[in-house]
């Protein structure tokens, strides 16, 4: 599947405005086989109950038929089957469809309002981790980009090792222990070679994490050999021969990528009700959350854990944009006039056009406590140097 990027999302959003409602459909398509029963069982229900509440309205009915058809002969197609989810965005009578097939599973939802609902878009572009995989045995090497649905060959290693000596009665002695020796630099060397690759394809993406699959003594020798920095990044290291194939592979890397996912939530609540215990650099609840994002306070290395989306109203000023965690007619700012936003995506939305990640989190009672949504914080006050710019300016002074 193709990345999820938030300038898609914003051509989306910046769509000009005309008659009708959008209509926002997302689909969970990871089980093709009984997926026409999962659509007719949940959201032909939801398109039945917002039906319903305009049975006074014909047009509006009308409408949202038709954007309905186009939604629904669009997951018929055949490219659906290989993802599993689908964002679409459908309003006829502004000329707006569109498409999103993710790499990451959905929960089906219709939404119809005057703006597109993107926070379950929102959420997929940022659990869109990249792994950077390796395959080896003594002598072959393979680096992959692994997401999501998605795993990309980038690079093949191969070193001409000598083979062992198989015949029992030749070149016993020095003479073996030679070619035992001869074969062990060559494999030394090869590791080498497999560790400055790996070097050099960590800064190309946005990596997470190191998976090591092969065999278990030369993934012990590669991660020995690798800069402490980067195997400090290894994730996941399990044993996996060579001569299997591609799709054992993917599976392979599918299950590791879900344990890594699992991991990664666990560590971020933690360090969520860590940073809470000692009252240090952490902003909980949804305005308090907001004013650190105004402030710069939530840059690199800081970052947003979000639970579930609960549908929360929140006001945004229509002058000076400043956003509030609950509904105002009038911004006590600027005086301006407020209209009213889904909370949730407000956030979502100034994460990503300020390259600060967000994490979505299944529910959880301690975060609930406060609203649903905090941010672990790179400085402590607006005024405050944040914690990533002593270690750059003592890497641009070396």
């Amino acid at each position: 599947m193709i990345d999820v990027t938030h300038q898609a999302i914003q051509v989306l959003l910046d769509h000009p405005g005309g008659e009708g409602m959008i209509v926002s459909c997302y689909a969970d398509t990871s089980m093709t086989d009984g997926f026409q029963w999962l659509w007719s069982q949940r959201l032909k229900n939801e398109a039945s109950a917002i039906e319903e509440r305009w049975a006074d309205d014909p047009t509006a009915r009308a409408r949202f038929a038709r954007d309905m058809e186009i939604i629904q002969r669009a997951l018929s197609e055949p490219a659906v089957q290989r993802a599993r989810g689908m964002a679409l965005f459908s309003a006829v009578d502004r000329g707006l469809f569109q498409v999103f097939p993710l790499s990451s599973q959905v929960t089906d939802r219709l939404v119809v309002d005057e703006e597109p609902y993107v926070v379950p878009l929102l959420e997929a572009m940022h659990r869109q981790g990249r792994y950077l995989v390796v395959l080896t045995d003594s002598h072959h090497g393979r680096l992959y980009e692994a997401s999501w649905g998605h795993l990309q060959l980038l690079r093949e290693i191969d070193a001409a090792v000598p083979k062992r000596q198989k015949s029992a009665g030749e070149l016993w002695g020095k003479q073996q222990a030679t070619i035992v020796r001869h074969r062990e630099d060559h494999m030394l060397h090869y590791r080498k070679d497999l560790a400055t690759a790996i070097e050099h394809a960590w800064p190309d993406a946005p990596f997470r994490g190191i998976v090591l699959l092969g065999e278990h003594e030369t993934l012990e020798a590669l991660r020995a050999a690798l800069p402490s920095a980067l195997a400090a990044q290894v994730v996941h290291t399990a044993p996996f021969s060579w001569r299997q194939q591609d799709p054992t592979l993917d599976a392979t890397v599918q299950g590791v990528l879900e344990e890594a996912f699992r991991a990664h939530d666990a560590w971020l609540l933690a360090e969520f009700e860590r940073r809470l215990h000692e009252h240090y650099m952490i902003a909980a609840g949804p305005q308090e959350v907001i004013n650190a994002l105004r402030n710069g306070q939530v840059g690199y290395p800081g970052f947003l854990i979000l639970e579930p989306d609960r549908g929360d109203a929140a006001a945004r000023c229509t002058r000076c944009e400043s956003l509030f965690a609950t509904p105002h007619a009038t911004c006590p700012f600027c005086q301006g006039a407020c209209v009213k936003v889904n909370l949730w995506q407000e956030i979502l939305l100034f994460a990503a056009r300020h390259d600060i990640t967000a994490h979505t989190v299944e529910s959880h009672a301690r975060l609930a406590q406060h609203g649903g949504v905090a941010a672990v914080l790179s400085r402590a006050e607006p005024w405050v140097p944040s914690a990533a710019e002593p270690a750059a300016k003592a890497g641009s002074s070396t």
